[in-house]
């Protein structure tokens, strides 16, 4: 999303746009009720043990919407002194972002956007959703997950 913003606001200092599982969850009717879901649950993890329930949640793939692939972070995924912070306040702009068509469709830098093998069913649906949306993007799926495999399709291997 921010890729995108960028490319909106600078158009002349962006040449290219990558887009990575894009969480772009307007495209989707089916997710609106999931988020709704999510959010509940975020809430009821917050009031009982804070940021941290709320860490745990997320990456034991308990926000199958909002969360969509966390848990290939796994359980013992290290946090950092900010995560659960960081995840609170990054988690609100997934619902809120608009995909306005007419801006989309002004974008002048190519956009790629891609997926790997791990990508939840829901980011998949929300690439191709969006691959449709975007102007003569391209969308490309890689063969590997992991760094290798993005950077292997983005040089064409």
């Amino acid at each position: 999303m921010v890729a995108l913003e960028l490319a909106f606001a600078e158009p002349g200092s962006v040449e290219s746009v990558v887009l990575l599982e894009p969480p772009i969850l307007d495209t989707q009717t089916a997710a609106t009720e999931g988020m709704s879901v999510d959010v509940a649950a975020i809430r009821d993890a917050a009031a009982e043990g804070g940021e941290e329930a709320v860490w745990a949640l997320f990456v034991s793939g308990g926000l199958p919407t909002l969360g969509a692939g966390a848990e290939r972070l796994g359980a013992d995924a290290d946090p950092g002194p900010r995560a659960a912070h960081t995840l609170l306040v990054e988690l609100p702009a997934v619902p809120a972002w608009p995909l306005d068509p007419v801006r989309v469709g002004g974008l002048e830098a190519p956009v790629t956007i891609a997926t790997v093998p791990s990508s939840p069913a829901l980011l998949i649906e929300a690439a191709d959703a969006l691959a449709r949306r975007i102007p003569g993007s391209e969308r490309i799926a890689a063969e590997h997950d992991g760094p290798d495999g993005i950077v292997g399709l983005l040089r064409g291997a």
